[in-house]
């Protein structure tokens, strides 16, 4: 490598540019550096406009690397807008060792629509190539799904689970640590991180269903996991209901707040995940469990889900189930 790493700017993306960071980004940093629901993964506090300001005028410097230890902090910004909608990173970790760490954050109107992938994706290519690494790591919260999704995407291994290591917004918080090497990103293996991304899909949509706080949270983290078009249909022995993501999770999301189901969950207890190009399919036995109006409940079923490929990762196209008939 040369006595100073400086990329050519802005590298651009098809969609994005990627760029040293300048004093009238103050705006656009500002909508997600002040954002609670961005940074609470993230490693700052939320930031008002004069903490923005300072880390500012830190990240002008970023541009470039000089030695080890260092980070290439640059502002990505969308093409037709010119408006910077999240940074990108990267630490030159060793020199001996030809080591990096990727990182990344993301204003929330500008998440789950494949920019974080696309700016991370030419990140990489830049730290294997041009920076000549060996080996890249990413460090994430372990309920940092969204992250999570995004670094198996990009072809990145977990590699250790580091149980409460950190104290971390005011509470002990346990950490996933993700590894590419130079050789598996030239040749990335891509059906076992495929399978590991639906099987979160599938947890989340049976985690949905589960009442006592955080409800609102865990539907809307289902509503993200569908697509927006997606359809549900129930048959349990009767004539099928068709549901679209609206209908199907509002009725439920109202049953788990207002009292009529609690001490209730839902949970998959077995099934089987078939995978082909950019289609997908789980289908299992689920089980059910609590209180509904006051009364003990149980039940279970088969369920089948469907998933499709999209620019921002897997999603459910489909969900169709039908429950255990009472014996007779």
């Amino acid at each position: 490598m040369p006595e100073t790493f400086r990329p050519g700017y802005p590298i651009l993306t098809p969609r994005l540019a990627l760029r040293p960071h300048r004093a009238d980004d103050l705006d656009d940093l500002l909508e997600f550096h002040g954002d609670p629901e961005v940074v609470r993964f993230l490693p700052w506090p939320v930031r008002d406009r004069a903490a923005t300001k300072a880390a500012l005028t830190a990240k002008l410097g970023q541009a470039a690397l000089t030695e080890p230890g260092q980070w290439l902090v640059l502002a990505v910004e969308l093409r037709e807008t010119k408006t910077v909608i999240g940074e990108i990173l990267l630490k030159w970790a060793s020199a001996e060792h030809r080591q990096g760490e990727l990182g990344f954050a993301f204003g929330r109107a500008h998440q789950g629509k494949g920019y974080a992938g696309e700016a991370a994706a030419e990140m990489l290519r830049l730290g294997f190539e041009d920076l000549g690494l060996h080996r890249i790591t990413a460090v994430c919260v372990d309920d940092n799904d969204s992250s999570v999704r995004l670094l198996r995407r990009l072809g990145f291994v977990q590699e250790g689970r580091l149980v409460d290591d950190i104290w971390f917004k005011g509470g002990w918080a346990t950490r996933l640590l993700f590894g590419l090497t130079e050789d598996d990103w030239r040749t990335p293996a891509t059906t076992g991180r495929d399978e590991e991304e639906i099987q979160v899909l599938v947890r989340r949509y049976f985690d949905a269903f589960t009442s006592g706080p955080g409800v609102d949270e865990r539907m809307a983290a289902l509503r993200d996991a569908m697509l927006p078009g997606a359809i549900i249909v129930r048959t349990c022995g009767a004539t099928p209901t068709v549901y679209d993501v609206d209908a199907f999770i509002e009725p439920r999301r109202a049953m788990l707040t207002d009292g009529t189901l609690t001490d209730f969950q839902e949970e998959a207890r077995s099934g089987r995940l078939d995978l082909f190009g950019d289609i997908a399919q789980w289908f299992g036995r689920y089980a059910k469990k609590g209180r509904m109006n006051d009364t003990p409940y149980t039940g279970g079923g088969m369920k089948s889900i469907q998933f499709v490929r999209t620019d921002a990762g897997w999603r459910i196209s489909a969900a169709v189930w039908d429950d255990d008939r009472p014996q007779r």
